[in-house]
């Protein structure tokens, strides 16, 4: 198994490192609180906290310094099993306050699925000093290209005719991953150095300090992707419009997998990776456990963001502003994670 992969999966540590320890009820198995405190450096405090039941949050210091980490934890009192079913509920599970509008791919996917995508006025507006090597909206040299051959972004007719273009290049989009997995990402063209999507993804997955062990099945999927696909694996591809904290409002597409293998019994793993995004991401990938404890379970979550610029300090402090609202977003998903699965769950007994 290659270096890349095995840190790649490095992650599913969560689901390898919390299986419960049954003389334990009620309490934090042993060997999460352990790598909590180790790896993660929670405080006493903050395990107390997440033991019961408030969301622990803490942002992480990757080596990359365009990248943000940030890591969540949270005890509910629900079955792993429960958390699942509505976890891979997509048309529901997928629903954020952040999220504008999303829809999911059918397969093969289909205009259907792209008819509310439409680009923002101002993106459109953008696009007429678009170029390759200086671009504000992410796109490939060929994108960049047809656009200006074949779209008149100061007709009247353009933001309309511009969304159409995305929406068509879209489903392409789709289709290529469909087939071919990472070799069909996105290599972005629109500022001076080119960055291949596959390659950041790829890099992202190869370190990991916070984390170790893995998954060998998910593993050899996410390596092989479309091919060795796991039985039992539930899994989707949309695109949203996110509102990405502190910065302006984003078109996406993901790649979103729910699976529990065989190797780890008692825990389900839940990836969500980034296939394209028309700012400020170069990639993203969050990684979930939902992991057995004798009365309920953890969710453990590590979400990262890779930027194509990412300024720190000064009145440009992108860092600072993004981290800030990704360490509160990330806070509410566990709160609410934890108040709508126990209230759900409570309707059922």
């Amino acid at each position: 198994m290659s270096r890349k992969l095995s840190a790649a999966l490095a992650w599913t540590v969560i689901a390898a490192t919390v299986l419960p320890s049954r003389g334990v009820a009620q309490g934090m198995p042993p060997s999460l609180a352990q790598f909590l405190q180790h790896t993660i450096a929670l405080t006493p405090d903050e395990l107390s906290g997440a033991t019961n039941g408030q969301p622990v949050v803490k942002v992480l210091d990757p080596a990359d310094r365009r990248e943000i980490a940030v890591f969540g934890v949270v005890r509910i009192d629900v079955p792993r099993q429960f958390y699942v079913r509505r976890a891979t509920d997509f048309p529901t599970a997928l629903r954020d306050p952040s999220r504008l509008r999303f829809a999911l791919f059918s397969e093969p996917a289909a205009a259907s699925d792209v008819v509310g995508l439409t680009l923002p006025h101002n993106d459109v507006q953008d696009l007429a000093q678009c170029r390759t090597g200086s671009c504000h909206v992410k796109l490939s040299a060929q994108a960049i290209a047809d656009l200006r051959a074949h779209v008149d972004v100061a007709s009247p007719t353009a933001d309309s005719s511009v969304s159409a273009y995305f929406r068509a290049r879209i489903l392409e989009y789709v289709a290529g991953y469909r087939a071919r997995g990472d070799s069909a990402l996105a290599i972005y063209d629109d500022q001076e150095s080119r960055t291949a999507a596959a390659q950041v993804f790829a890099a992202m997955l190869s370190r990991s300090p916070y984390l170790y062990q893995y998954a060998p099945s998910l593993e050899r999927y996410l390596e092989h992707y479309p091919s060795d696909r796991p039985a039992n694996i539930s899994e989707a591809l949309f695109w949203a419009d996110d509102d990405l904290p502190g910065l302006r409002q984003t078109i996406t597409i993901t790649h979103v997998v729910v699976y529990a293998p065989p190797e780890l019994p008692d825990a389900t793993l839940i990836a969500a990776k980034l296939l394209y995004a028309d700012h400020y991401l170069d990639g993203a990938l969050d990684l979930t456990a939902v992991v057995d404890e004798a009365a309920g379970i953890y969710l453990v979550l590590l979400r990262r963001l890779h930027f194509d610029n990412l300024p720190s300090g000064g009145v440009m402090n992108v860092r600072g502003r993004v981290t800030g609202k990704l360490r509160e977003r990330t806070a509410a998903f566990l709160r609410d994670a934890k108040t709508q699965s126990e209230r759900a769950y409570a309707g059922t007994r």
